[in-house]
């Protein structure tokens, strides 16, 4: 029974998602097989399918794109099944000397220590220690130690406090009510930091201070040697974005300051941590080079290909397959 349902849902989503794509009565037919077979064979969804043209591609090309699939199931095997992102504090505590600002986790500081942190930095990002998306991140503005305290008692969980970014001017111009931060996925073999990609991500609303894509965010892809934008903005909504809707900047053509630092800086955090093989690393763009934000071991794939809509799965598909046999 549960067969009987896959097998119908597939041709259910084959068939609307056939629909969407512009061409012939009997080119249609075609695709509606191609689209099923894509789903069995890459376990491409029907968004990933037309996100990535599928149905212009042969398989020795399409065959290297990442997809959800792999985010949630493969990339465990690069990094041996850790977790170590997991916890924003715990992954901070493992290479304190990559980050360039205090970070302190209530559960650990107390009170105390909380108010005179706050009072220290004037103004801290508060977050949860483990949570994705943006989801319950604050700023907090310190007035006096009362209201700290105050603050400090609404707490329910394990609370992250960080001195709050000041991101480079240049960056700071494409929207200054978001720190907007630039996820490079960094892959390490055999002692090499190889980059997979890199993607500016920025909040698409004034007073929005969170950049995620799910909180519709906007990303536009960096060219990795020169560290120019090479795309126009997108979101997950399928929208295009010549230019930024708050700032007007124009992101085609938009180059990344300190970007060679970047770059670095990410290679060098990652030998640190030569027990996972892949990150996807959150950092800010800063007057003097560059801060780590956090970091992901199951790093999106749509955030890597949406820009350009080019496969970037290449060498760690051939890793997962390699750690694979090593395994076995």
């Amino acid at each position: 029974m549960k067969l009987v349902k896959i097998i119908f849902g597939a041709i259910r989503g084959a068939k609307e998602t056939a629909k969407k794509i512009d061409c012939s009565k009997w080119s249609r037919v075609a695709i509606f097989f191609d689209i099923i077979y894509c789903k069995f064979k890459y376990h491409a969804t029907y968004k990933e399918y037309l996100t990535y043209a599928f149905y212009n591609h042969k398989n020795r090309y399409r065959k290297n794109f990442l997809i959800e699939y792999h985010q949630q199931t493969k990339f465990k095997k690069l990094n041996n099944g850790l977790k170590i992102t997991r916890s924003k504090y715990g992954f901070f505590s493992l290479i304190p000397e990559c980050f360039n600002r205090e970070i302190i986790m209530t559960a650990i500081s107390g009170e105390d220590e909380f108010v005179s942190f706050a009072k220290k930095h004037g103004k801290i990002v508060v977050k949860p220690d483990v949570g994705s998306h943006g989801k319950d991140i604050n700023i907090f503005l310190y007035t006096d130690d009362e209201q700290a305290r105050k603050y400090y008692a609404t707490f329910s969980k394990d609370i992250v406090c960080e001195e709050y970014i000041q991101q480079h001017e240049k960056i700071n111009e494409i929207n200054p009510f978001s720190v907007n931060s630039i996820r490079i996925v960094s892959f390490l073999e055999q002692g090499e930091v190889k980059i997979v990609s890199a993607t500016l991500k920025t909040g698409s609303r004034p007073g929005v201070i969170v950049d995620n894509m799910c909180s519709e965010g906007i990303g536009a892809q960096i060219d990795i040697p020169t560290g120019i934008i090479n795309t126009h903005g997108f979101d997950y909504r399928g929208n295009t974005y010549v230019k930024h809707p708050i700032s007007g900047v124009q992101f085609l053509g938009f180059a990344i300051p300190n970007w060679d630092k970047a770059i670095q800086q990410v290679k060098d955090a990652h030998k640190k941590l030569p027990q996972c093989g892949i990150f996807g690393w959150d950092i800010a763009i800063t007057q003097t080079g560059i801060d780590i934000i956090e970091a992901n071991n199951k790093p999106g794939t749509r955030l890597m290909q949406m820009g350009d809509k080019k496969p970037k799965g290449k060498e760690l598909l051939r890793a997962i397959k390699q750690a694979k046999k090593t395994k076995n």
